[in-house]
C-alpha cells in the first residue's frame, strides 16, 4: 500500500502485550501465525497493525509482514469511487478479492513459496504487484475493513468505534474528500461492519479497553 504514512504509536503498547501473552497459547506447531485487524474506515486498524508488528518484533525476535486488504480491492482507488458514484449498491466487501487473501495467507504459511500480491499506488491510482519471499517471515498480520471475515488468520481483533467516531481522523488522513456522498458510503461500511466484531477473538473499543465479543450481539 503505497501513498500511506504510518507512525508508531505507543498507546497502543497494552493491546500488544495482551496479544503477545496470547500468542503461545494460539501458536501451532511448526506454524506461522496470522493476526488480523478488522473495523471501521480511519478506526485506527492500520496503526494498531504496525504497533503489533513492531512490539512483537522486539519482543519476540520474529519477523513479520503486513497484508493490507487496500491491495486487495478488485479496482484502483479512483477507479472505484466513479464505480460507486454510478452504483452506490456495490460499496462493501464484493469490492474487495477476499478470496485471493486467504489463498495468499495460506501460501505466506508456505516458507518455500515466493509470493506475487498486489500493491495499490493511491497516488497513481495503479494496482502494482510486490513479490514476497515467504521464509523470509515468522508471521503476518492483516488488516482492513473486512479483514474479520477473512477465513485463515489465527487470532482476530476488531476495533470497535463507528465512522462518527473516526470521522476526525479520516479527515486529517486526507486521502478522501468527506462530502455527502463519501459519508453515504461510511454509513453504509458502518452497518456492514458493526456485526462483525462478532468474528472477532477480541474487542478493542475507543478507549483501547479489551473485551470477549458476544457471539450473538448486533449491538
Amino acid at each position: 500500500m503505497i501513498g500511506d504514512e504510518i507512525i508508531y504509536h505507543k498507546g497502543y503498547e497494552k493491546i500488544t502485550d495482551f496479544v503477545i501473552e496470547k500468542l503461545a497459547s494460539i501458536q501451532k506447531s511448526g506454524s506461522k501465525l496470522c493476526i488480523s485487524v478488522g473495523g471501521e474506515s480511519g478506526c485506527g486498524k492500520t496503526s494498531l497493525a504496525y504497533a503489533l508488528q513492531k512490539d512483537i518484533e522486539n519482543n519476540t525476535g520474529l519477523k513479520s509482514f503486513i497484508f493490507h486488504l487496500d491491495d486487495y480491492f478488485k479496482l484502483p482507488p479512483t477507479d472505484n469511487h466513479y464505480a460507486r458514484l454510478n452504483d452506490i449498491s456495490k460499496v462493501g466487501s464484493n469490492e474487495v478479492n477476499l478470496d485471493l487473501l486467504d489463498s495468499h495467507l495460506i501460501h505466506f504459511k508456505e516458507k518455500s513459496r515466493i509470493l506475487n500480491k498486489p500493491l495499490v499506488d493511491y497516488h497513481q491510482n495503479k494496482i502494482l504487484k510486490e513479490h514476497i519471499s515467504c521464509s523470509e517471515f515468522d508471521f503476518c498480520i492483516v488488516e482492513g475493513t473486512y479483514a474479520s471475515l477473512l477465513k485463515n488468520p489465527d487470532y482476530k481483533l476488531f476495533i470497535k468505534t463507528t465512522y462518527l467516531e473516526t470521522l476526525n481522523s479520516r479527515i486529517e488522513r486526507s486521502r478522501d474528500i468527506i462530502n455527502d456522498f463519501n459519508k453515504k458510503v461510511l454509513e453504509i461500511e458502518h452497518q456492514i461492519i458493526r456485526n462483525h466484531k462478532g468474528l472477532a477473538d477480541v474487542i478493542i473499543d475507543k478507549d483501547l479497553r479489551i473485551s470477549k465479543p458476544k457471539k450473538q450481539s448486533n449491538d
